[in-house]
């Protein structure tokens, strides 16, 4: 079972943008990414929960108050327009709206780093070093003290974090001469098109997307390190750091997934900054896979039974 497999019900997340595409100006040339902070956003463009949900922050607490007076908010015409907009959803996007976490941070340095996310239902944290090949990843409640902390190896990384996986298999890619400035980093587009072929390989039962995207356009950056790519939902074997990714899960490209770098801010990382505060007990990925997935499934669903260890 994939932990965060949210996203195969809409190939997830968790851990997964719709900021302008411009050419990019003639400027200075932007110094190498070694070590800083970087804010991240996701989002489901033309998707009426995404655009409400958006607007909800689960740091502020109470979420269920915090839906109830944006749905009290709206006007008779408005609701009539979201439902018309809704009605057009697969049962998929709806329930990735309500899975998806649409803000992130990344704190860099060297070969470590440390993605921390918040979802409606969850807080996720993921710290990997690149140097052992070793990770730590923490998911709590937001609603309770539920918990659930494990460790992982690099060979896990596509299990764990990254259930949308694109090779030259499945997709013919063509890198353009499309550019863009995303966060301040020159980004070069290469497109992914999945072969006639291999769309008879992908799952797609009722209320389901496919588990393998139609397309997609993967921005990337000379200057950011491309260790940084296990922190977003999507394998892709690109040998620069991605900044920006549109994922388009059906032919008319309506239903899509954007990620990006919304911004980035060099500077000295401490050693708290990397440390995930974790709570007894600790998994281990290898050894406990099924009980690692069923507890997330609890936490991101917004409940589950109360597990020994981890409530103090």
């Amino acid at each position: 079972m994939k932990p965060l497999f949210a996203w195969s019900l809409l190939p997830f997340t968790a851990l997964l943008v719709a900021a302008g595409s411009a050419s990019a100006p003639a400027t200075a040339p932007v110094a190498n990414f070694t070590q800083g902070v970087i804010t991240t956003r996701v989002s489901l463009p033309g998707n009426p929960y995404d655009k409400m949900l958006s607007k909800i922050d689960p740091a502020k607490g109470n979420v269920q108050a915090q839906m109830q007076q944006l749905a009290s908010s709206l006007t008779p015409a408005e609701q009539q327009q979201f439902q018309a907009e809704a009605a057009k959803l697969s049962p998929a996007m709806t329930i990735g709206a309500m899975m998806l976490p649409r803000k992130g941070t990344l704190y860099c340095r060297g070969q470590e780093a440390r993605a921390t996310t918040d979802a409606l239902t969850y807080h996720l944290e993921n710290y990997f070093n690149h140097a052992t090949s070793k990770g730590l990843l923490l998911m709590s409640s937001q609603s309770s003290p539920q918990t659930v902390n494990y460790t992982y190896d690099a060979a896990t990384v596509k299990k764990t974090w990254q259930s949308i996986v694109v090779t030259a298999v499945d997709y013919t890619s063509k890198t353009t001469t499309e550019t863009a400035v995303v966060a301040g980093y020159p980004s070069q587009k290469t497109t992914y098109t999945l072969k006639p072929g291999a769309a008879e390989t992908t799952t797609n039962e009722p209320g389901q997307l496919p588990t393998k995207p139609v397309a997609l356009d993967v921005w990337t950056s000379a200057q950011i390190p491309q260790s940084l790519n296990f922190a977003h939902p999507v394998y892709v074997a690109q040998a620069h750091g991605i900044t920006r990714l549109i994922v388009y899960f059906d032919k008319e490209r309506k239903q899509r997934m954007v990620y990006e770098f919304a911004s980035v801010q060099p500077r000295t990382v401490t050693d708290q900054e990397l440390k995930i505060k974790t709570v007894a007990p600790i998994l281990d990925y290898a050894k406990d896979e099924m009980q690692v997935g069923m507890q997330m499934l609890a936490l991101m669903m917004g409940g589950g039974p109360r597990q020994s260890g981890t409530d103090e």
